[in-house]
């Protein structure tokens, strides 16, 4: 009979133990997590028609499973993300076969009948990029158009001045909802303080003349993106103002992000899609593989 009560107090004290394990586990994660608004919440459902999941070419196994960066739309053609989207594991820029652009699917895991897939017909990376470093930004020119008259896509509006220091933006992604976690299935933002350069320079090694940082401290969780979020977009009043760079906050509420800063980048931005969309440089290309063939043929 002692036993037998020894043994239901042990039973006892051993859920009692479990449950104190579980809230503090609960409370650690509530923490950590990422400050994201409502899932469909109606300030990113007004932007999203802007932003793209960059996928690799097939899913693994459902639709939306192979997304690993975000881009936004800047011209018809033209989709504006950061350079390491564009390079694989391995450090070599993906082939234009293995990365798919997919654009008017807030939920990144159901294909509606505003979702449209495109494929990369070239990649163009900004000079001087060092990978984890500067110039971190890269244009993918798709084969065709996004269509006209889809509520779901759109092309954000470039800055004409650079951004205000010391003002909160909204970053959108689809990354981590927290440190090590999964990926959200909806598109999410989150609010970061754009920072003063000097106050940045004392809490990040580096800070080169076209990087942005920002962060937000005052809230109690972690205000910044996560794995996933690479490529994403700053967004302030339908303007693209940075493009997430660097995480070095997924978790943390002491370190800030990295970000591009587009308007910084703006003269390459703008060389680059009107070279890559001239009829002249197309003729070009056509009349030089035509002056192979006939050397081939005469040869």
């Amino acid at each position: 009979m002692q036993n037998r009560n020894y043994s239901v107090l042990d039973i006892l004290l051993l859920y009692l133990m479990l449950e104190t394990i579980v809230r503090a586990d609960t409370k650690t994660v509530e923490r950590t997590k990422r400050l994201t608004s409502a899932l469909k919440n109606e300030q990113t459902m007004l932007v999203a028609k802007y932003v793209v999941s960059i996928r690799s070419q097939k899913p693994q196994i459902i639709f939306g499973d192979n997304h690993f960066c975000v881009g936004s739309i800047v011209a018809p053609r033209f989709v504006l993300t950061a350079a390491v989207c564009t390079m694989s594991n391995r450090k070599v820029e993906h082939t234009l076969r293995s990365i798919v652009v997919v654009g008017g699917t807030p939920n990144r895991l159901i294909a509606v009948k505003d979702t449209v897939t495109k494929k990369v017909q070239r990649i163009f990376v900004a000079d001087n990029f060092i990978q984890r470093s500067t110039n971190n930004i890269a244009l993918l020119k798709l084969e065709d158009s996004w269509p006209t008259g889809n509520p779901s896509i759109d092309i954000i509006n470039l800055p004409k001045a650079e951004p205000d220091y010391g003002i909160s933006y909204m970053v959108l992604g689809w990354g981590r909802m927290f440190k090590g976690g999964p990926l959200t299935g909806n598109l999410v933002h989150v609010f970061v303080k754009l920072m003063d350069r000097n106050i940045c320079l004392s809490m990040v090694k580096t800070l080169y003349p076209e990087m942005l940082c920002a962060g937000n401290f005052d809230e109690d969780g972690d205000n910044s993106p996560c794995a996933g979020d690479t490529g994403g977009p700053m967004i302030d009043n339908n303007t693209l103002v940075a493009i997430v760079s660097h995480r070095l906050g997924c978790g943390s509420r002491s370190t800030p992000s990295i970000y591009t800063d587009v308007w910084y980048h703006m003269d390459w931005i703008n060389d680059t899609i009107t070279n890559a969309s001239s009829p002249t440089a197309a003729r070009c290309c056509i009349l030089l593989l035509i002056l192979s063939l006939l050397c081939l043929t005469v040869k």
